[in-house]
């Protein structure tokens, strides 16, 4: 399976990483995941990443905040997944800001345990 998973991130960097560094002058980390939880290499290093400048900047715990990304990562690819099988009812968006967020009350009330 791991093969399979390099062969997509090297098919997404093919896709998307000229244009990215050439037109908009950033850089592109795929993001991709499989049906089984897992995690491409380069993904697992944005969260990571993502994580510890997250709770630097909260002042949390990076246990706390990596399992609160994960969970708001995992919920919004089950949303997509949904949408796709039963379509859209509503075209709601609510924005998500983490400034007035508490991470570790969120995961208390999620039941998420370490």
């Amino acid at each position: 399976m791991r093969g399979k998973v390099e062969d997509w991130v090297e098919q997404k960097k093919r896709l998307y990483a000229n244009r990215v560094l050439n037109v908009e002058r950033g850089t592109f980390t795929p993001l991709v995941f499989t049906t089984t939880r897992g995690m491409a290499d380069e993904c697992k290093r944005f969260h990571s990443r993502l994580a510890e400048l997250m709770s630097i900047k909260k002042g949390e715990e990076y246990s706390t905040t990596i399992s609160w990304i994960r969970s708001k990562v995992s919920f919004a690819l089950l949303r997509s997944a949904l949408l796709c099988l039963r379509g859209s009812r509503t075209t709601r968006y609510v924005p998500l800001n983490i400034e007035h967020c508490d991470f570790e009350i969120e995961k208390e009330q999620a039941g998420f345990r370490e």
